[in-house]
């Protein structure tokens, strides 16, 4: 075996990687037997296009899904790194083996009845799986390929460019479909690629923060203290007063932000504060998407 094979696969990258790949897909398997196809519902991407085939032929539901995902693995090894299309292809497997698992010992087994209750709880936990393992560089397979593609070359958020395909599936399917049956399908798809996009920026989103104050130094050392959050200085000069000094950078979760705001203002009332959503942040402190 060649060396750099052999250290990559008894790696601890390697090991956490594919124990998010099953981690995943035993949330989005349980999730796509028991709450969505129980309910006449689809879920996202080729996985949906698999559960409307098996319904209409009678085919099984793993081999669709086996099947409809060999193209894109094969545009994952030509377009993402070894790591990415190896586990894509490793989720595809253990998909399919979940699922034939659970239909062959849980025959006709299903939560709930209530096509809104599967659509919030089925598209919450395909979130989740999908969520760990972007968060590891991995991805539950067919169009989260695409979407990864597109992420590596455009920067667009993996979350939205596959609730922009999916919705277009949806359109085409709709006819299929009852309109209520549809549209519950859409709500399931925003749950799941809003889980996926918060789960991307480390569960929540993080919060850029520039504050004006002549007590920077004093804010800055007490933020680091109570949050353990650094900050960066960038020189500025007030318009007013025509002062030189520094402006506080300081990147931060929504929850510790209530923190920031009460250290701000307990130390200099008349300090100027504005605050951003950040769309991804790279660097110590936060977690990368790896592609």
């Amino acid at each position: 075996m060649n060396k750099n094979l052999k250290n990559w696969i008894f790696s601890k990258t390697f090991f956490v990687k594919l124990m998010s790949v099953l981690v995943c897909m035993i949330f989005t398997s349980f999730s796509i037997v028991v709450f969505i196809k129980a309910n006449d519902l689809i879920s996202g991407g080729l996985s949906g296009l698999s559960i409307l085939i098996s319904r209409l032929t009678g085919m099984k539901l793993s081999i669709l899904i086996l099947l409809l995902n060999t193209p894109t693995f094969i545009l994952s090894i030509i377009f993402l790194d070894r790591d990415f299309a190896f586990f894509s292809g490793i989720s595809v497997l253990f998909l399919s083996f979940f699922v034939s698992l659970i239909e062959r010992f849980l025959p006709g087994f299903y939560i709930t009845k209530d096509p809104f209750l599967a659509a919030v709880f089925g598209g919450l936990l395909n979130g989740i799986g999908a969520g760990i393992a972007f968060m590891h560089g991995t991805s539950t397979g067919g169009l989260d390929i695409i979407a990864a593609i597109i992420k590596k070359y455009f920067n667009v958020s993996i979350g939205s460019v596959l609730m922009i395909i999916n919705f277009m599936i949806i359109c085409a399917l709709a006819f299929i479909y009852t309109p209520d049956q549809a549209l519950y399908t859409l709500i399931l798809m925003y749950i799941t690629y809003s889980v996926i996009d918060r789960m991307q920026l480390g569960v929540g989103i993080q919060k850029q923060i520039f504050i004006i104050s002549e007590k920077y130094d004093e804010i800055v050392t007490e933020i680091y203290k109570e949050i353990n959050r650094g900050a960066t200085f960038i020189n500025c000069r007030t318009a007013y007063k025509k002062k030189d000094l520094y402006m506080a950078y300081v990147i931060c979760s929504s929850r510790q932000l209530v923190k920031v705001r009460q250290i701000v203002k307990r130390i200099d009332p008349d300090a100027f504060m504005a605050v951003n959503d950040t769309s991804e942040i790279l660097g110590k402190g936060f977690k990368e998407l790896s592609i």
